[in-house]
């Protein structure tokens, strides 16, 4: 993706933040366990897109990142994933 490309897909995403070639967002949850089932969606949707973000859970704060790894940059597969992951918590 062009710079461009990546800063037009970013503003049509909520939340998430540019860290070099990754895009991530924190998520907060009332409970830790609320933290660790919106994990457990993250990851069967993650298995079904074939792309996988990082995790960190602290507490009741979730964190996702997520590039490409393949490419060694961003690509659209990264805000598609984005835009569902942001569906499971709506």
């Amino acid at each position: 993706m062009t710079e461009q490309q990546i800063q037009q897909a970013l503003s049509s995403i909520t939340g998430w933040v540019r860290e070099d070639q990754t895009i991530a967002k924190v998520f907060h949850f009332p409970t830790y366990m609320d933290g660790i089932k919106f994990v457990q969606k993250v990851a069967e949707e993650a298995e079904k897109q074939h792309h996988h973000p990082d995790i960190l859970i602290e507490y009741r704060q979730v964190t996702l990142r997520l590039t490409t790894h393949d490419e060694g940059s961003l690509t659209e597969k990264d805000f598609h994933l984005a835009r569902r992951l942001d569906i499971l918590v709506s």
